[in-house]
């Protein structure tokens, strides 16, 4: 979707102490090999700190470097991928009650890793039918979570991917004012055969949560993987051409060609392997990714791209005029958006 006259206001994130790989072997946490063949150095880990807090620090950051008062958000949109506080809770009406609070929309966004960037396409959508200039998308997560094992959920998946979880919160706003960057265009695509590949088989009632069963993916992944090989090949064929697709129809809306494309944020959840896999088809050199970086603090679910592009900023690698391809993958969806850069921020410093 083009998103002409859409421009992001506004970047906040909060991102907990790294627990460092070296550490988590020492305690037992994580495999000694598995840390080194994956080359994970870390992961960020916030005790405590639940995921709507996290995400109201973020949020509160992204306010202010914005410029938006709070009257000038027309929806709040919040993601996530894991349990966020008491069940049948409104996490985002926490986040909207300690940031913007008023009466807009504040709706949750479950769509696991893609979870920010399909609220910012449904944050642009809103924002043609709104007076209201603004939107905030909001995402968090903490796996430091009894059922959920931040250093091993991915063994046993039988790819590159041995990533480790980290935690964070991140938020964007988005505005028809003006911005340090233009959202050219943002997309998402379905690949509904993937559910089963992420659901591994487990039956769907009751949910293995409420049984008090850890989550696996990475022996999900596997099952699915033994138990029908053709179907699992077929559904990974499928990821990798509808992520060409998405990708090749996103950048031609943006009016962006491969060559233009400065850097890229991805999930941090895969090795060189996985980046090529990703960007190579598109014409991208799998260089112009966070790989390095994406190592030291984890996989942060959905909050990966908000925090990629935030680095990107903070530490000049990209600057007015450069063009960010923001590619992402998550359960059963894609999504992808490109970024145009217009200025530095006063925030990112001189």
């Amino acid at each position: 979707m083009r998103t002409p006259g859409l421009w992001i206001a506004g970047v906040g994130t909060h991102l907990p102490p790294v627990v460092s790989a070296e550490e988590a072997v020492a305690r037992g946490w994580y495999d000694a090999g598995t840390a080194e063949r994956s080359g994970w150095t870390g992961a960020a880990v916030a005790g405590e700190l639940s995921a709507p807090e996290m995400a109201v620090l973020a949020a509160t950051a992204a306010l202010e470097r914005s410029g938006h008062p709070p009257d000038d958000v027309a929806v709040l949109l919040h993601a996530s991928t894991m349990a966020q506080g008491p069940e049948a809770w409104p996490p985002q009406s926490y986040v909207q009650r300690r940031t913007v609070g008023g009466d807009a929309p504040a709706l949750e966004v479950r769509q696991a890793c893609n979870g920010m960037l399909a609220g910012m396409e449904l944050a642009a959508r809103w924002l043609t039918a709104d007076a209201r200039p603004a939107a905030l998308v909001t995402g968090a997560d903490n796996f430091g979570l009894p059922l959920i094992d931040r250093w091993r959920y991915a063994e046993g998946a039988g790819t590159d991917r041995l990533s480790v979880l980290g935690d964070a919160g991140a938020a964007v706003v988005l505005s028809r004012r003006g911005g340090f960057a233009r959202l050219l265009a943002v997309g998402t695509l379905s690949v509904p055969a993937l559910e089963e590949m992420y659901r591994g088989g487990l039956p769907l009632f009751p949910p293995e949560q409420s049984l008090g069963r850890p989550v696996r993916i990475g022996e999900r992944l596997r099952r699915y993987r033994e138990t029908d090989p053709a179907s699992s090949a077929a559904a990974r064929r499928s990821l990798d051409a509808a992520r060409l697709a998405l990708g090749t129809r996103t950048l031609a809306e943006a009016g962006v060609t491969a060559d233009r494309v400065t850097r890229a944020t991805h999930v941090f959840s895969g090795g060189a392997a996985y980046l090529e896999s990703v960007l190579g088809p598109l014409g991208i050199d799998a260089s112009r990714g966070l790989l390095e970086f994406g190592r030291t603090v984890g996989h942060l679910a959905t909050c990966d791209h908000v925090v990629g592009l935030e680095h990107l900023v903070l530490t000049g690698a990209v600057g007015p005029g450069d063009h960010v391809l923001m590619m992402s993958n998550g359960g059963a969806s894609l999504a992808c958006a490109v970024v145009e850069l217009v200025a530095r921020p006063t925030w990112a410093g001189p």
